[in-house]
């Protein structure tokens, strides 16, 4: 039992560690991005492309370090498609997100890549008014098992079904300041291979823009997650997570329909699991 727990822990931070992506998140955790939760006109499709290279050396549990040579490190892509359409007298953006990837974990000289976990749903807008800058989304995400490498604890692959459920507002203080503001729950199915069983997760985030022109803005975040406490065989294998985040996010229209966008993220509290800092570029294509 001790070496089956020892060894999951190991595969839980290669998992935990894509989470700290934005939109990144290779599960059920679908981290919105600034602005992403702007309702846009109905027949507007998107296509993204996401680069991510998150690391991790410091694993914490309940609050103290346990591990300082973890040498984890994830190379992802995300490929993601959204279309707006009406439903009704509201917008919803039914979307499709498939990353890939690849992972080491300098720890136990592992290695690994392949696709990731499928995730797919929808945002529902019941305030999306793009004149006045106020927009108020309401989202369902689904995670399907579908990863490469599922029972090597593949970290595109968390081996469970998950849902995400977010609400997201978006408010224009003034022409340079916008804010935006997310909270979010998952839930998750026992872990297919382990049995592992996992609590909720809680997240909050926020997002201050100040647009340096109607194309470019700089954007400062914070997020903070609790719960998500694992069990396997009755025994804690993760507690709870009391963890926060902050990142800073530069992206620009460079014509009317490519948007470029980079971030760092960087981990600020950990109560558990590993200690992340990371790089991000993502590419957007409005048509």
């Amino acid at each position: 039992m001790k070496k089956t727990a020892q060894t999951f822990i190991l595969r839980a931070c290669a998992a935990a560690l894509l989470a700290t992506g934005s939109i990144g998140a290779v599960h059920a955790d679908v981290r919105p991005d600034p602005g992403d939760y702007t309702g846009l006109p109905a027949g507007t499709n998107l296509l993204l492309a996401y680069a991510q290279f998150p690391r991790a050396d410091k694993v914490y549990s309940k609050g103290n370090k346990v591990v300082d040579n973890l040498d984890l490190a994830v190379n992802a892509g995300i490929l993601r498609y959204v279309h707006f359409m009406k439903l009704g007298d509201y917008i919803l953006d039914p979307q499709i997100i498939v990353p890939f990837g690849n992972q080491k974990i300098g720890l136990s000289d592992s290695k690994s890549s392949g696709i990731g976990d499928v995730i797919f749903g929808a945002t529902l807008w019941t305030i999306a008014d793009l004149a006045r800058g106020e927009h108020l989304g309401w989202s369902v995400f689904f995670t399907a098992p579908t990863g490469s490498d599922k029972n090597q604890g593949f970290a595109l692959s968390n081996n469970r079904w998950a849902t995400d459920l977010q609400v997201g507002y978006i408010r224009k203080l003034s022409n340079k300041w916008t804010v935006d503001l997310i909270g979010e729950t998952e839930f998750y199915q026992d872990q297919r291979d382990s049995k592992s069983q996992k609590d909720p997760l809680l997240q909050a985030h926020g997002h201050l823009r100040y647009h340096i022109s109607d194309a470019t803005y700089l954007a400062g975040t914070y997020r903070h997650a609790w719960g998500a406490k694992e069990k396997l065989d009755g025994v804690d294998i993760a507690g709870n997570k009391n963890n926060g985040t902050a990142m800073l996010t530069w992206a620009s229209f460079v014509d009317k329909q490519w948007q470029v966008q980079m971030q760092y993220t960087q981990d600020v509290k950990v109560e558990e699991g590993p200690k992340i800092s990371g790089l991000q570029a993502r590419v957007l294509y409005v048509y």
